[in-house]
């Protein structure tokens, strides 16, 4: 099982991408709150308090009622929005991080690890394509070192003087690949 134990992998991202989800949650609730208010100033209600019919204004009937509600459930859908937001960042941010781990790695020469993400994470076409880069890149390198090796050895024959004209036309054709590799970057 490849399962992440750590669900805070950016902290920084993902505590804001939870922070922004419940503060429209709390936003909500405000605003309900708010709505109900306005419209039931103007209203009466009839009620029942120690078994005598009390008339009074909705908002008085309600508020203590919609206060105590708002807040509990602000307070339940808080909770579910910090769980739910957590878990989808962490799908989020667990495969940037490791995009970013893989990128140190190539920025240093180094193109020997696979790039692998979770098959339930976000971004997997983004990762398979960098797989694809990632193999691509080290093919090129590997293509561009044997080359190089061989243009060494065959340089070094014909400065120990111990190279024919057969040789003389490997080292021009070991030249001509390592031209052929390097056309195929793009640089400006």
């Amino acid at each position: 099982m490849n399962r992440r134990r750590n669900y805070f992998i950016d902290r920084s991202f993902q505590s804001k991408f939870i922070i922004k989800f419940c503060l429209l949650v709390v936003i909500a609730s405000v605003l309900t709150g708010a709505s109900l208010y306005y419209f039931s100033q103007r209203t009466t209600t009839v009620a029942f308090e120690h078994l005598k019919v009390v008339v009074k204004s909705t908002d008085d009937f309600i508020m203590p009622i919609l206060i105590g509600t708002l807040i509990i459930v602000t307070l339940l859908v808080a909770i579910a929005t910090i769980i739910v937001t957590l878990l989808t960042s962490h799908k989020i941010a667990g495969p940037l991080y490791r995009l970013k781990v893989e990128l140190d790695k190539m920025k240093n020469g180094d193109f020997s690890s696979p790039v692998h993400i979770r098959t339930k994470d976000q971004l997997q076409n983004i990762a398979s394509n960098f797989e694809e880069m990632r193999l691509n890149l080290k093919s090129f390198v590997k293509t561009l070192k044997e080359n190089w090796h061989s243009l060494g050895a065959n340089l070094r024959k014909l400065r120990d003087g111990t190279q024919d004209t057969s040789e003389k036309k490997l080292i021009e054709e070991t030249i001509r690949k390592i031209d052929a590799e390097l056309a195929k970057l793009k640089i400006e």
